[in-house]
């Protein structure tokens, strides 16, 4: 299962999607504000973090770069408020889920992004 990186300052929004993450046997790591986030990307092999758009005195865009910069290969999901994401993040979240959606939704954005990441290239893309 994946390893993955849940960045949102709702100590108990956060805490509900790692539960969900971790019924499912995915290894989660929380953090609550960048800094912290940064430095759980640098000592873990992450392959996925899922950020909130909104945080304290940051964006998860903001974030979202920054980690990409530790970690390229980083697949990125943003929890939005927003019925879509700005056009800034295109190029850097892979997907993005409403704020407030049930575990479904969660687990099959999950399921997708890494589904993308670890597929393997056809005979036309090689």
């Amino acid at each position: 299962m994946a390893k993955i990186l849940c960045v949102d300052d709702d100590r108990d929004g956060m805490a509900s999607r790692a539960e969900v993450l971790e019924s499912e046997g995915h290894q989660v790591w929380q953090a609550l504000w960048p800094a912290q986030a940064l430095r759980v990307l640098q000592s873990e092999e992450i392959e996925l973090a899922i950020v909130d758009y909104y945080l304290v005195n940051s964006t998860g865009l903001a974030l979202a770069t920054d980690m990409k910069r530790l970690n390229p290969a980083l697949a990125i999901i943003v929890l939005s408020g927003f019925g879509q994401l700005p056009g800034e993040a295109v190029g850097i979240a892979n997907s993005w889920i409403l704020k407030g959606s049930g575990p479904k939704q969660l687990l099959l954005a999950v399921r997708r992004v890494m589904a993308e990441k670890h597929r393997l290239p056809t005979k036309t893309e090689t």
